[in-house]
């Protein structure tokens, strides 16, 4: 049988759309680089020529997901509709949402992601998706500067802290949800944690008392279940 050759950019992103989906459904750790290459049919070498290894795939599948989640934030910064504090909750409750609709997903990948020798690939990924997302948070800062419910010097620094508070939620956030023996009620730590962080952005943009919500209560319960 004659092999066939695809273009690089679609082969490529058949690995990557097979990998997902066999995340999704055997888990990251039970899928192998094996399993991959056999649901495409494809040598071991051609694997290996677009990624080194199944940690890398998944960095690049996890950039992936993020970049085609900034094409629909960039829709709602770009909603002139939208006031400045309405962007910036659906800015950040929208992430939450879209974590959730794949929360098996992410909840497989949680123990591995924060795992040591993880640590750098955690870092770069965080960092570079911190880099892609501030513009778009500018934006809504510049805006909320202009209708004077913030009042804050220096909108890309605050951006910049502003995602940095936010990330550091998000890691607190996930080694409560992967520590199931907390000794505290998880869900009334997770409540009060967020409510300082919420007031940590609040001060930090000088916006209205409880105007700042990354997130609701609700959108957390599940990976707690």
């Amino acid at each position: 049988m004659a092999r066939i050759v695809k273009d690089p950019d679609v082969r490529r992103s058949e690995i990557l759309d097979v990998a997902h989906r066999l995340f999704y459904q055997k888990g990251y750790e039970q899928t192998s680089i094996q399993n991959i290459i056999t649901e495409i049919g494809i040598a071991k070498g051609t694997f290996y020529h677009y990624f080194r290894s199944k940690q890398d795939l998944l960095d690049v599948m996890i950039k992936r997901m993020v970049e085609q989640k900034l094409q629909s934030l960039e829709l709602v910064v770009a909603d002139e509709h939208l006031s400045a504090l309405e962007k910036f909750e659906r800015f950040f409750g929208d992430l939450a949402d879209w974590k959730g609709a794949n929360r098996d997903f992410f909840l497989d990948l949680l123990p591995i992601w924060y795992k040591d020798e993880n640590a750098i690939v955690r870092y770069k990924v965080q960092s570079g998706s911190m880099e892609r997302t501030m513009p778009f948070l500018v934006q809504i800062i510049e805006q909320g500067l202009a209708e004077g419910v913030f009042a804050a010097e220096y909108p890309a620094d605050i951006a910049e802290i502003v995602l940095q508070i936010g990330q550091a939620l998000s890691d607190t956030l996930a080694k409560l949800i992967l520590n199931e023996a907390h000794s505290e009620d998880r869900l009334a730590v997770i409540e009060r944690k967020t409510r300082v962080y919420h007031y940590a952005i609040e001060r930090t943009l000088n916006a209205p008392a409880g105007s700042i919500k990354l997130f609701n209560l609700d959108q957390v319960k599940p990976w707690l279940d």
